[in-house]
């Protein structure tokens, strides 16, 4: 078995050493993801802490996994053992560790993104990426070649910026918070349509004229939806659903948690 490091997890994993953690993708995300944290824990099973924060249990056995083909764990065996109380409370204590040092970063990242978008200037309807999917600058931001694309929770306080290239590369502020983040476009009075991209509900209002929102990644989907249905039940609301596997997904899964209904636009560049 190979010799188990935070800098031979994160080649495994595509990640990056971050303090005493690795932070790395969550299965079937973007390679760009960190929404996983790895923690050497000599007193948890099989020696290390797996955290999935936009993820489940499910994500994180599927992390171990990949650990294990890469020959940094030991073999599962194929049976499941009731944790000590002294696995338990090692657990217990990295979590809460963990959770601390992710706040943390989360406020950071959030003064950045705030700091950056008190210094930008509205963006140019001339810029290439939106000539390009033929949208308009209507709540978006530009600082030197890139727009800035605020992203909110659902008390309304920016928490996190996406930045975009003029070639359509995406960026989200480094060490920031993603989950229940999402990006608006108009009043919404009695209906509402909830898309992935900024992109694509920009698309839709500029056909449309209804108010969107952009929940900016597939698994972000359901908790937006489900989050704007807490707070305003009465609204319409409209799933915009990617026409990919990922995208049916999430569709379905916001429509399950809130009555919406799922449309599948048809966009042209």
């Amino acid at each position: 078995m190979a010799f188990l490091t935070l800098q031979a997890i994160a080649d495994v994993l595509g990640g990056e050493v971050s303090g005493h953690q690795v932070l790395a993708p969550t299965p079937g995300h973007s390679k760009r993801d960190r929404g996983t944290a790895v923690r050497i824990a000599p007193g948890a099973p099989d020696g290390v802490l797996v955290t999935c924060y936009n993820g489940s249990q499910a994500e994180a056995l599927a992390v171990k996994d990949m650990l294990r083909s890469a020959g940094l764990l030991p073999e599962w065996s194929g049976k499941r053992r009731v944790l000590t109380h002294e696995e338990q409370q090692v657990i217990r204590r990295a979590a809460e560790q963990q959770e601390v040092e992710r706040r943390a970063r989360w406020q950071a990242a959030a003064l950045t993104a705030r700091l950056r978008l008190a210094q930008a200037v509205p963006a140019d309807p001339g810029h290439p990426y939106l000539v390009a999917k033929r949208i308009a600058s209507e709540r978006l931001w530009q600082a030197g070649a890139r727009l800035l694309v605020p992203m909110q929770d659902e008390m309304g306080e920016v928490q996190n910026v996406q930045s975009i290239a003029p070639d359509g590369s995406k960026l989200f502020t480094k060490g920031g918070r993603t989950s229940g983040l999402f990006w608006w476009v108009g009043k919404a009075t009695d209906r509402l349509v909830i898309g992935e991209g900024m992109a694509t509900v920009a698309a839709i209002r500029r056909a449309t004229g209804v108010p969107v929102v952009a929940a900016m990644t597939a698994h972000n989907l359901p908790k937006v939806a489900q989050a704007i249905h807490a707070k305003r039940p009465d609204l319409e609301l409209i799933i915009a659903a990617d026409d990919d596997p990922a995208g049916h997904e999430a569709a379905s899964s916001a429509a399950a948690l809130t009555g919406a209904s799922i449309v599948f636009p048809e966009l042209t560049e």
